[in-house]
């Protein structure tokens, strides 16, 4: 009965806290009723805290008196005697209960510092070896000001297995005690304090989700101690990563199941004397350098890059250089070994301010992607923002022919697009003859059959749902028809991007509000078609 009693109450926090109500008052009501449920509603309000202040309001009410500035805010948080062992006897029966720690801003803001400090150093002297919060086993901090940060130590024990630390931010007291036991690691820096995070790997072998900023190949060679890792996270930044070429590529290999790579702008923009040249030049190149100096096998690689650093050209020339990195004959460790790639995601978003005035020069040629059909054995490529608008039949019965196993595909579905697609209805029969076992696509196409028989299209039955980008619905009853023969087991017609999509793709469409609305609510009237031709 406890449990049954749990899972209802779960499902009504969840609930609550999903709608942002202000209904959790309410909620938390419950726990002065038996003492069955008052242990279920603290475990669940206590077990996620937005900061860590609600634990030193458990302190006796004699102890701390709190400024108030005119406004009626705190600016003075003080404590008014010596804390004594009796004064945490309240605040350890809640302590147990904490188990993430995720604030949307601060976890510890100043005028509440010296107070838990003091709370610290008391609990130091009763309990000098355990933790302040022994179940403890997620802590995400959002702002480098964070006062939390500075008192890290005293949250750690065996069983703290994430640490995501805000971006730039200085490094923790001791970097060495955060380490060992920790099996995901989120710390973005500069060069020399994520060298100091490098060298300190040794002690974290357990580690598993690792990102971090890049840094020289010399130091980057330390993860390759790391044996469990699943998925590592790289964060190129342009004027602060150092990407110097290496005539030498080290010895140690790197492994990891997905590499994540990210070229993100810096944090200071250019000004008239810095111009940037040398940030354009930190996008692909680095991405090609980072390779061109590591052994690193992986079986999914995801590059994220924003579109200032892009053109369709610019891309082109990364792919036929990636695909370019072959390893030696003599040393088959030395670069990746590409036919082990089985994912592949590139994701180009809008940084804020920044204008297209010629789409056209992020359009992929027809036989744009020739350069990925070496990869033979992908299973998912995931290419949602290129603009893929002239991608015709032809390619994508290539593209089919060449990646047979693929399971994810998704073309220029990310971004709004002016240039009508070359792609008809039967190139998406020709990607379902060839991709057997496909379960997720999502592609721009026009919507038509041209002289082809809709009896002749290919059929899948693993398709539930379809990407269609913002492709013209024209023709309602043929799409809806080939669906219903091709795709008859689909239940969601998913048009990408929608109306809260980011407002740089609005800029590149002469499409009007209402003009994108009318062609949501056609591709709902498809769906309404199809289910019913399929009953037919």
């Amino acid at each position: 009965m406890p449990d049954i009693i749990f899972m209802i109450l779960q499902m009504v926090y969840t609930a609550i806290s999903t709608e942002n109500s202000g209904r959790l008052g309410a909620f938390a009501g419950l726990a002065t009723t038996s003492l069955t449920i008052s242990e279920a509603v603290l475990h669940l309000l206590w077990k996620q805290l937005s900061s860590v202040e609600p634990l030193i309001h458990l302190l006796p009410e004699d102890l701390i008196y709190n400024h108030q500035d005119s406004n009626g805010g705190f600016e003075l948080v003080e404590v008014l005697r010596t804390l004594k062992p009796s004064d945490l006897a309240r605040f350890y029966s809640y302590a147990r209960r904490v188990k993430a720690i995720c604030p949307e801003k601060k976890a510890l803001r100043s005028p509440y510092k010296h107070v838990f400090q003091s709370l610290l150093a008391l609990h130091g002297r009763i309990r000098s070896l355990d933790s302040l919060l022994p179940f403890l086993i997620h802590v995400e901090l959002k702002h480098k000001r964070d006062r939390l940060i500075q008192f890290l130590d005293s949250l750690l024990h065996p069983g703290l297995t994430t640490l995501i630390l805000p971006p730039h931010m200085l490094l923790p007291p001791d970097i060495h005690n955060l380490l060992p036991h920790l099996q995901n690691l989120v710390y973005i820096a500069n060069s020399s304090e994520t060298r100091t995070v490098l060298n300190s790997l040794s002690l974290s072998l357990p580690i598993r989700y690792l990102t971090l900023s890049y840094v020289e190949p010399a130091v980057m060679t330390s993860i390759s101690s790391l044996r469990w890792l699943t998925i590592l996270t790289l964060v190129i930044i342009p004027g602060s990563s150092s990407m110097k070429q290496t005539s030498l590529i080290p010895n140690h290999h790197i492994r990891t199941r997905v590499l994540d790579i990210r070229v993100e702008p810096d944090e200071c923009p250019p000004t008239l004397n810095h111009s940037m040249a040398m940030s354009a030049d930190m996008g692909f190149p680095a991405i090609i350098s980072l390779f061109s100096n590591h052994p690193i096998t992986m079986k999914g690689l995801s590059i994220n890059v924003h579109q200032e650093y892009c053109s369709a050209d610019a891309v082109l020339h990364f792919f036929d250089a990636l695909i370019s990195l072959r390893p030696a004959d003599d040393d088959e460790d030395a670069l990746p070994a590409w036919e082990d790639l089985v994912g592949l995601r590139l994701k180009m978003p809008w940084e804020e301010g920044f204008f297209v005035l010629d789409e056209s020069v992020l359009q992929i040629p027809r036989h744009g992607l020739a350069a990925l059909y070496a990869l033979a054995y992908l299973t998912a490529l995931e290419l949602e923002d290129l603009g893929t608008c002239r991608i015709d039949d032809d390619a994508l019965l290539n593209l089919a022919l060449s990646l047979p196993y693929l399971k994810h595909l998704f073309l220029g579905t990310g971004q709004f697009w002016e240039e009508a697609p070359r792609a008809t209805l039967w190139g998406i029969s020709h990607i379902l003859s060839y991709c057997r076992s496909l379960q997720k696509l999502g592609l721009l196409f026009y919507c038509s059959l041209g002289q082809h028989l809709l009896e002749s299209a290919a059929r899948n039955t693993l398709i539930t749902t379809l990407h269609v980008g913002f492709s013209p619905p024209h023709s309602s009853v043929t799409v809806a028809a080939f669906f219903a023969h091709s795709l008859p087991n689909l239940n969601s017609i998913m048009v990408e991007p929608r109306g809260s999509h980011s407002k740089h793709a609005h800029s590149r469409t002469d499409l009007t509000l209402p003009d994108r609305e009318a062609r949501i609510q056609e591709w709902d009237r498809i769906l309404e078609l199809t289910r019913e031709f399929a009953e037919l």
